[in-house]
């Protein structure tokens, strides 16, 4: 298993540099966090799938998870979608859908699901993640306007991560075996990787912070 995906948080407690973001969710769990759909838009690394899948994990069980390829999705995949989440499930009893690559949406699937997310059930959650550039891309193409103002948008923290991602990557380093460079050499690595914590794992699990 590489490194990225070994240390991926499993709780919020383990999430860095997102506190705005986790704080905004603390406070709708204390509300209502199902029955939504989430936004989530970030630079490349900085955690959009583990916040959603978190986010997901909050009220469904990992059983009732699903994630999805924007790219590939069809109207009839949308159809097959809602039939499944008029269905309560086990455990925790919610359902959560994580739609990935958001902005690689077709125009017809924008459509179905601009009803669909207006009879949302109180048990499910849709969760949408993609890249800043890439959101200012899908919003040039087409008028996404109403599909975003059908979702709670959480825009992940761009600046202000080198040091915090720069503690943690030296803190894994250390634990693998895999240090042999000052606290320094990692901030510098983070900026040149632009903040993208799997870019930098990925160089560490390749031998750049060795002697």
């Amino acid at each position: 298993m590489n490194l990225y995906e070994k240390y991926r948080p499993n709780t919020w407690q383990e999430v860095i540099g997102q506190d705005k973001v986790i704080e905004k969710i603390m406070e709708l769990k204390q509300r209502k966090l199902a029955g939504r759909a989430y936004w989530i838009s970030g630079q490349s690394g900085t955690g959009k799938t583990t916040i959603a899948r978190l986010l997901a994990a909050e009220i469904a069980d990992s059983f009732y998870i699903e994630e999805l390829d924007a790219t590939s999705m069809s109207v009839a995949d949308l159809k097959q979608i809602e039939s499944a989440w008029q269905l309560y499930s086990l455990g925790k009893g919610g359902r959560a859908f994580i739609i990935n690559e958001a902005h690689g949406l077709r125009k017809d699937v924008v459509r179905q699901l601009l009803v669909m997310l207006e009879r949302l059930p109180s048990h499910v959650i849709v969760i949408f993640t993609t890249t800043c550039e890439a959101q200012e891309t899908f919003e040039d193409m087409l008028d996404a306007g109403p599909l975003l103002s059908r979702c709670l948008r959480l825009e992940l923290a761009r600046r202000g991560l080198a040091e915090l991602f720069a503690a943690r990557a030296y803190e894994i380093a250390n634990k693998e075996g895999l240090n042999g460079k000052s606290i320094e050499n990692y901030i510098r690595l983070c900026k040149d990787a632009r903040n993208n914590f799997r870019t930098v794992l990925q160089a560490i699990d390749n031998g750049a912070m060795l002697v």
